[in-house]
């Protein structure tokens, strides 16, 4: 064998190891020293090669991928500077616990350190936030022929193998190559292009559907490997106990690593047990088509109480006290809200409970009396299958006035919130006319900073067949668009982005993925010219620095972005228009951009006010009764 045959030849024994594994989907960006895993992954039918001209992009097309497909793709680099583009995708999926399978090409060993070309230190260059890695040997004849552990095909499935969990993440395959990288004729090989007929497991619609019935693949990623029956009985025990014991009990429920396993599961606790839950957006409670209709379980009395107007109203220090528990149990990670995460501190006094098996802790405020390291979906569901049921006859227990103070808050603020959105064209209304617009089995992903807090905001809890998705990880606004693009891949049906004007710039490069027009994508641009939420922080009274450093107005227009990407582009400027924007462009194949021009001082005012008139509201809502 030349050494360009032999090189093929590892490839391909490290690409049967991914395949064994349930592999679908290679991102590819173009590199000579990747020419080998590149050839074998295109010699192989079974998988779907995609290419990206930007790692970074590919990285986050990976991260967005592995959220929607409930299994990991695997993201192909050539050596030197590459590599180290996919750190920031490597992060997102280290902390929101997804799937990643990184396999960077690399030069011999002895040149590292050396002055070579396109040369740097490749091992460990993740650091901490890879689950596992491997710096393979250089491929020999001799190499190949060995079986068992210290073979390649060893070596890598004791990597991958980790990227599944739980709890799942990122890995990192490192294979040197020395040349000629590939064999001397591409004869024989097998080789189909990334667009030619290949053998799948089934097509994207095909994956489209069975994600919205909730079905799984041989190699799901969801936390399916039970805990210890005694430790889960344990720690079932002791929420149990704590529930039985308690007057005034909370669920809060944040964003969740897999919300459509989490999220029913809390509705089913919630339902279950009569607590009142606060549900995140993106923890999987909040959307549920059966929000409107408890099942039929022995006289429970009605659905579960899914609150999501808390942001507004527990700004309030006096309904804060007023809504005061004894008990609280926390699932996913840390709530969007910020007035949520006040209140947890506020209060301290009461007993947390912290449910979560995730690779980093979630309890940085550190008020967690019990931390059970569990998956939050079985525990959950282990309490509510043994815990008596708390609903009995309106108002015959305490518990039923704990949680009717809670719909009755609930209640006001979202009149209040529709009173105060009727006409008014800030932020926050037009992310609630996004979600109105989405049709059964879509997927809306929600960028950090502003959008995804609007949704949390305005986005009322509602019997829909949707899932909310983001990167909450790390919280970063870099690769939103290709993570956008990455979701419809993994087969999430039509998606929405909400992105801002800012985030979209940083990832524009992303755009190249919708040359794929199975991809159903609208992104909803909402441009404020700037870094709009630093209009609600103390920053803003900081002025010469304030607006040329922190809300940094650019001034693009980004209609020539759509243009040079060949997308469909609208403008609209109220949240009817908005709404009905995105129900069109869900029903139309391929990607598009429809932009909302909004002003951000006056967005600020807009927030205020909203806030402002739910927390008065509330509050008297809230004396009322207890007059």
């Amino acid at each position: 064998m030349t050494g360009g045959e032999v090189n093929f030849a590892w490839a391909r024994a490290i690409v049967e190891v991914l395949v064994e594994y349930g592999i679908e989907e290679v991102e590819v960006a173009p590199g000579s020293r990747s020419a080998p895993l590149v050839l074998a992954a295109l010699a192989e039918s079974r998988l779907r090669v995609r290419v990206h001209l930007d790692e970074r992009s590919a990285g986050f097309f990976t991260v967005g991928y592995a959220r929607a497909h409930l299994g990991p793709a695997v993201v192909v680099t050539t050596s030197g500077t590459a590599v180290a583009n996919l750190l920031p995708a490597v992060v997102e999926a280290d902390h929101s616990d997804v799937p990643m399978i990184v396999v960077s090409a690399d030069r011999p060993p002895e040149v590292r350190g050396a002055d070579a070309n396109q040369t740097i230190v490749q091992a460990g260059i993740f650091g901490g936030s890879v689950r596992s890695e491997v710096d393979l040997p250089l491929p020999s004849p001799e190499r190949l022929r060995q079986a068992g552990r210290r073979s390649v095909a060893g070596l890598v499935e004791a990597v991958v193998r980790r990227a599944f969990g739980p709890p799942g993440g990122p890995v990192h395959l490192n294979v040197p190559f020395a040349k000629p990288l590939q064999p001397p004729s591409p004869v024989g090989l097998g080789l189909l292009g990334p667009e030619e007929p290949r053998r799948q497991r089934g097509s994207l619609e095909m994956r489209a559907a069975a994600h919205r019935e909730g079905e799984r693949s041989r190699m799901t990623w969801r936390k399916s490997v039970r805990s210890a029956g005694r430790e889960l009985g344990d720690q079932g025990a002791l929420v149990a106990e704590l529930l039985e014991g308690s007057r005034r009990p909370l669920l809060v429920a944040g964003p969740a690593t897999d919300p459509g396993l989490v999220g029913p599961a809390t509705l089913r606790f919630a339902e279950r047990l009569g607590i009142p839950t606060l549900a995140d957006p993106l923890s999987g409670a909040r959307f549920d088509r059966r929000l409107d209709s408890a099942e039929d379980s022995g006289g429970e009395g009605g659905p579960p109480t899914i609150l999501g107007g808390y942001d507004h109203y527990l700004r309030s220090p006096p309904v804060m006290a007023l809504l005061t528990p004894d008990l609280i149990v926390r699932v996913g990670r840390t709530p969007t809200s910020g007035a949520l995460e006040e209140a947890l501190a506020v209060w301290g006094d009461c007993t947390q409970v912290v449910v979560d098996d995730g690779s980093h802790p979630k309890d940085h405020q550190r008020l967690a009396d019990h931390y059970l390291r569990a998956p939050a979906a079985e525990l959950l569901g282990w309490v509510a299958e043994r815990t008596p049921l708390r609903r009995a006859s309106a108002g015959s227990r305490p518990g039923d006035q704990w949680r009717e103070g809670w719909r009755c808050a609930e209640t006001a603020a979202w009149e209040a919130i529709a009173e105060d959105l009727d006409g008014i064209d800030h932020e926050g209304a037009f992310a609630a006319a996004v979600v109105r617009a989405l049709v059964p089995g879509s997927t809306l992903f929600v960028s950090s900073s502003m959008p995804v807090r609007d949704v949390d905001a305005y986005a009322q809890p509602a019997a829909r067949d949707i899932q909310v998705l983001g990167n909450r990880g790390a919280s970063g606004i870099d690769g939103i668009v290709s993570s956008v693009m990455g979701c419809a891949g993994g087969g999430a049906g039509p998606v929405v982005g909400i992105i801002g004007d800012i985030a979209l710039y940083h990832d524009m490069n992303g755009l190249l993925a919708a040359r794929d027009q199975r991809l159903n994508v609208v992104i909803v641009l909402m441009d404020n010219d700037g870094g709009g939420i630093f209009h609600l922080l103390p920053i803003r009274d900081f002025e010469p620095a304030f607006t040329p450093c922190f809300a940094a107005p650019h001034g693009l227009d980004f209609r020539h972005s759509a243009e040079l990407y060949g997308l469909r582009y609208t403008e609209v400027a109220s949240p009817a228009g908005l709404e009905e924007a995105v129900a069109a462009g869900v029903r139309r194949a391929g990607t598009e951009i429809v932009r909302v021009p909004t002003d951000r001082e006056r967005n600020r005012r807009s927030h205020l006010r909203t806030r402002m008139r739910v927390a008065r509201r509330v509050l008297e809502v809230l004396d009322k009764r207890g007059s």
